[in-house]
């Protein structure tokens, strides 16, 4: 081994290098080298009266871009370790096999000391020869908790799960959140954004970047998402700019000549159902419009022939393309005086933010307006109403698995519809395939509840049951263990379960007839907790307590944190007897008889003109 120096102009790469595929990321190592000279010798070889590089080609390489860019001269004195060709050749073997890049967590951590020491982002990229996002990145890794960085340390956590824990500064929350959820990057990042409204969210391009900061709201960015969205600090702020801004649009249909405008921020549940009156005519677009329509065609042309025949359904930028195209042809359409007067113009934001306008049949909406004012979302969200409709049914299971006459009438209910009526299956809340349905509640909206489990009620009769000659064990059981039997399984294939945006069909409805007959008390089966109202928004917990506590106790409330008002409401309503509307269980209405259609079985409920109108609109 001879360390010495010699000329950059007299090496070459050698051809035994045992790297072949071309390195990267050599501008970063040039800078680098810039910075802070050279760090490690080169392996080489002589071969006459110059030196082949063996081992250190990158770094050989980065030496020669900084002499391309006049950064150093071709005189420049590099280090080098002298070894004969065959030994020059294993150390270059070695070197590659043996090197370990380094670990991410001690880059963040050197990062971050940089910037500690007073060195501004600016000046570290320059110094590395890197992007100066990549540079913020790690400076906002390197301001994690000294626990979480450890966690990253030690291969606990991953990088996508430090990434989450970013969205806040608050290292408190940070540690929570890692306590809570670990390496789970997508658990930590719904924790930390729960109270927030992704910049992607309808609502948030409704209303916009501009006027959001302008009405005083921040935005947590999101430095690690690929499109560079982040989430609006404030939800309230976007609902309120939102319903006011819709509120403009209505207005703008009013003056138009509509006088029945029904304008909201979500689509109508029953948008589907509703009868389309279609224009009867349309106007010329001015010479900007149809250079717009034009140029929005173009693009969507251009996008669809870029992705391939057939690959373009479904890709958001061409959606996009195209729906701007609808959006600005749906504002050609012109329609008659007695259209405005005898219709209506339903309103909506789209998934895209643009506004949604559909004319319709005024028979086929009810007012949900008031002195001209937008109506608002409903108090509780589709998936709030699927989980309560969830709990409901959980305590509906339990008094009909402990209830075996009214098992026995359900089922016998079930296989007469089916059996003797032609009912198709999906008119019963009862599945006789018994596949059970899994009524999946959160657990923190089950902390304070005294509903048991099917399973926990039979699992002793259960237990019973052999798997071999189960006939005969069957045939031998006692009519009062039959019975428990029967109850149990029956109340596991009760399903009273809402999905969110569906309505209620003939199967809510017999659900509705068999909780009203188990006699099941949901007050006492179920209270609120502090989850139930941490998912609801800060003006539908003030509107609860105003109803339960009085006025007086909500506007005491009013400006808490939406945390603190969780608790405080959950605290305060626990024991008087409040249920959601969901979860009341009402004396049914008389079912009344209703024809199914001859052709398959829409269960529409509509009337008569509803379906002749149908009728027109196909025609």
């Amino acid at each position: 081994m001879t360390l010495q120096t010699v000329k950059l102009s007299q090496l070459r790469l050698s051809p035994l290098n045992v790297r072949r595929v071309k390195p990267k990321a050599i501008d970063q190592l040039a800078a680098d080298m810039l910075a802070h000279g050279q760090l490690q010798n080169l392996v080489v070889y002589a071969e006459g009266n110059r030196f082949e590089v063996a081992a250190g080609g990158r770094r050989y390489r980065a030496f020669k871009q900084l002499e391309k860019a006049r950064a150093i001269p071709s005189c420049h004195p590099v280090s080098v370790d002298v070894r004969d060709k065959a030994e020059a050749v294993e150390l270059s073997l070695a070197e590659n096999v043996q090197r370990e890049d380094m670990h991410i967590a001690d880059a963040v951590i050197a990062y971050g000391d940089l910037h500690r020491d007073g060195q501004p982002p600016e000046d570290i990229a320059a110094r590395f020869g890197v992007a100066l996002s990549y540079v913020k990145k790690v400076l906002r890794l390197s301001a994690l908790h000294p626990d979480a960085l450890a966690c990253l340390a030690r291969d606990q956590i991953g990088m996508e799960a430090a990434q989450a824990l970013t969205l806040t500064n608050d290292h408190d929350r940070q540690l929570e959140a890692l306590k809570r959820f670990g390496n789970s990057a997508h658990q930590i990042r719904r924790m930390l954004t729960e109270e927030k409204v992704v910049t992607t969210d309808a609502l948030f391009l409704f209303v916009g970047h501009d006027t959001y900061r302008a009405a005083g709201g921040t935005i947590t960015a999101d430095l690690f998402a690929e499109d560079g969205d982040g989430f609006a600090d404030d939800p309230e702020l976007v609902e309120t700019l939102a319903t006011a801004k819709m509120a403009e649009v209505e207005a703008g249909y009013r003056a138009d000549g509509w006088s029945d405008v029904r304008a909201s921020l979500e689509r109508p549940k029953d948008y589907y159902t509703l009868v389309t009156v279609h224009a009867e005519g349309s106007r010329e677009p001015t010479a900007a419009e149809a250079a717009e329509r034009a140029r929005r065609q173009t693009a969507a042309d251009a996008r669809r022939d870029e992705l391939g025949h057939g690959n373009h359904w479904g890709d958001r930028l061409f959606s996009g393309f195209e729906r701007d195209v609808r959006i600005l042809e749906n504002s050609l359409c012109v329609f008659t005086d007695a259209q405005k007067t005898e219709g209506a113009m339903v309103l909506f934001v789209g998934h895209g933010g643009e506004v949604e306008a559909k004319a319709i049949r005024t028979k086929r909406i009810a007012k949900d307006t008031k002195d001209g004012a937008p109506a608002i979302k409903p108090d509780y969200s589709g998936a709030m109403i699927e989980t309560l409709s969830k709990v409901k049914t959980l305590a509906v299971q339990e008094a009909v698995a402990t209830n075996p006459a009214l098992a026995l009438d359900i089922l016998l209910d079930c296989l007469v519809g089916q059996g003797i009526h032609s009912e198709p299956s999906y008119y019963s809340p009862l599945s006789l395939r018994l596949e059970g349905f899994n009524a999946g509640v959160p657990d923190d909206m089950m902390t304070m509840t005294e509903i048991a489990s099917v399973d926990e009620i039979g699992g002793s009769d259960f237990a019973a049951l052999p798997e071999v000659n189960r006939f005969a064990a069957i045939r031998g059981m006692d009519a009062e263990a039959k019975g428990r039997l029967l109850a149990v399984l029956v109340a596991r294939q009760i399903n009273g379960g809402e999905t969110s945006g569906s309505r209620r069909d003939r199967r809510h409805q017999r659900f509705d007839q068999i909780a009203f007959a188990s006699g099941v008390d949901m007050v006492a089966k179920w209270q609120a907790p502090v989850a139930f109202y941490d998912r609801l928004k800060k003006s539908v917990i003030a509107k609860i307590m105003t109803e339960v506590l009085g006025k007086a106790v909500a506007d005491n409330c009013a400006k808490m944190k939406k945390g603190d008002l969780a608790v405080a409401a959950a605290e305060r309503i626990a024991g008087r007897g409040w249920l959601p509307p969901e979860l009341v269980i009402a004396e049914p209405p008389v079912e009344v008889a209703q024809e199914r259609p001859v052709f398959g079985d829409d269960d529409s409920g509509e009337d008569d003109e509803a379906a002749e109108f149908e009728e027109e609109d196909a025609a």
